[in-house]
């Protein structure tokens, strides 16, 4: 089995190539530049031409606009990398008998605190990421062949220029540096190494359709941070409890945890807890990545 990884630099891409490298997977990546092959993902001739080339069983899309602000400022750009892509991906794949598996993103929920949101459930689209990452979903569907995944993945980058949401609060909770914790934005945060292994078990499985891959719990954003330091043995001293809605930067979903039944009951096996996702967070930064990040 032969499988294409789009974005395969990002802090998806980079787990994913790390777990089917484990696994003896023969795998190959795709990214502007660091990757086993230098591609821009709105070059679609180029792109077109790399994968008939290459001629892979599967192809996961991981790579994504995600900054909210920068969308916002580049929504004609954004709908290049986040929307179009899918489209020209699920076509050739079509054509190829290509299983095709586009990244989605939760965040498409808002006002509904904790609840557990199923792939059917009602959603929002209040900016740009959000509009063009569900246009990508309904392009990737128009191939009876295509898994799209709603996600919310956390974790290690290992980019001085760009932390992620783990890096930065790590970070701040090492240095005692002063946050503002959001109590009123609700996740189903997963470690994207759990993350990874649970998608490569959904794709053995060939599922199709629309798929809820996260932690089995809702919690704050407050709570997560709360619950990292004290897994790292910090106290948090130096904070304030604060809105998501006084961010300032874009609008956002805030209410963005999912149900992922659907995926236990393929997987036959439960997803992580908060404390199961924490725990894989502070051991990877325990076991080397926190001198990488540094």
């Amino acid at each position: 089995m032969k499988v294409l990884v789009i974005g395969s630099t990002g802090m998806l891409g980079q787990a994913l190539m790390l777990e089917m490298k484990r696994r003896g997977i023969d795998v190959i990546g795709i990214a502007r530049s660091g990757a086993d092959i230098s591609c821009d993902i709105v070059d679609d001739r180029t792109l077109s031409n790399i994968i008939l080339s290459i001629k892979p069983q599967i192809i996961i899309n991981s790579a994504a606009m995600v900054s909210l602000a920068k969308c916002e400022e580049k929504p004609d750009y954004t709908y290049l990398v986040n929307a179009r892509p899918a489209s020209i991906l699920t076509e050739i794949a079509r054509k190829s008998g290509i299983y095709f598996v586009q990244i989605s993103t939760d965040h498409y929920y808002t006002g509904d605190c904790n609840i557990k949101h199923t792939e059917e459930h009602p959603i929002r689209l209040i900016n740009e990421y959000s509009r063009t990452k569900y246009a990508a979903e309904r392009f990737a569907l128009t191939n009876p062949n295509a898994l799209v995944i709603r996600t919310n993945i956390v974790g290690f980058r290992n980019k001085i220029e760009t932390s992620t949401f783990v890096e930065w609060a790590i970070q701040n909770i090492e240095n005692k540096s002063p946050m503002t914790l959001f109590d009123d934005y609700f996740i189903s945060s997963i470690n994207v190494t759990q993350f990874s292994s649970a998608l490569l078990d959904i794709i053995e499985k060939k599922t199709t359709g629309v798929l809820n891959v996260a932690s089995r719990e809702v919690f704050s954003k407050k709570t997560f941070i709360c619950a990292l330091a004290k897994k790292m043995a910090y106290s948090l001293n130096n904070i304030k409890i604060g809105s998501v809605f006084d961010a300032g930067d874009a609008s956002r979903a805030e209410s963005i945890g999912l149900d992922v039944g659907k995926a236990e009951d393929i997987l036959g096996y439960e997803l992580p807890t908060l404390d199961e996702v924490i725990t894989s967070i502070v051991e990877e930064y325990e076991d080397g990545i926190k001198n990488e990040i540094r």
